[in-house]
């Protein structure tokens, strides 16, 4: 008996092409850290915080396009995902997912940024915050059009609104026992990259089940 060819899903098919957005998207970010921890070296505050930026906007960048290639997948690539999700929207959802991803790379341009809001908020932090709050817009508006794959998008919603509210309660903790806002930044987004790796970690186990028999 013939062994059935598996499909390949659209998601591989895109893994060059987003290599190469990824690779043009970090080229500033990790530029500037070669520049600047060659200049003041990685003692220094700044740098440190830079590399740390630049690991927490990787991570979020790629679990987004794991995220969107599974979404993809599962909502209008698959045989049966007409008949699994009747109510759907190409259109509105990757309107969603251009807006974060244009979050995402407006916070690459962040990562020098050392000035604060305010003295406390940094751009960087707050272009986060906002990168993972983008679901919920998007979920608002599924909701409102009866999208079939509303259940999805509220996972992803849920899954970074946990996130959202960890970081807070750690950062607003950090400065309630007196530590600076460089110092409850990092914390905040040690606890964003936390989330992001343990949710990459399940998004890959959940890629690798399309390929079960």
């Amino acid at each position: 008996m013939a062994t059935p060819v598996r499909r390949i899903s659209d998601l591989q098919r895109s893994a060059f092409w987003i290599y190469g957005i990824t690779a043009m998207v970090m080229r500033e970010p990790m530029g500037l850290i070669v520049r600047h921890s060659t200049e003041a070296g990685f003692g220094n505050w700044q740098v440190r915080l830079e590399v740390l930026r630049v690991g927490v906007i990787l991570l979020l960048l790629s679990r987004f396009f794991l995220l969107s290639g599974l979404y993809f997948e599962q909502v209008f690539m698959q045989p049966e995902s007409a008949d699994r999700y009747p109510r759907r929207s190409f259109p509105i959802d990757f309107l969603a997912g251009l807006l974060q991803f244009l979050v995402g790379a407006a916070a690459t341009t962040a990562v020098g940024l050392h000035l604060r809001i305010a003295g406390i908020f940094a751009p960087f932090t707050l272009l986060v915050f906002l990168f993972l709050a983008v679901d919920w817009i998007w979920l608002a508006v599924a909701r409102l059009r009866a999208f079939s794959s509303v259940p999805l998008i509220a996972g992803y919603g849920i899954f970074n609104a946990a996130a959202l509210i960890a970081a807070a309660v750690v950062w607003g903790v950090a400065r309630a026992a007196g530590a600076d806002a460089v110092f409850a930044d990092q914390a905040s987004l040690g606890i964003v990259a936390c989330f992001t790796i343990y949710d990459t970690t399940r998004q890959i186990k959940h890629f690798e089940s399309f390929d079960s028999p």
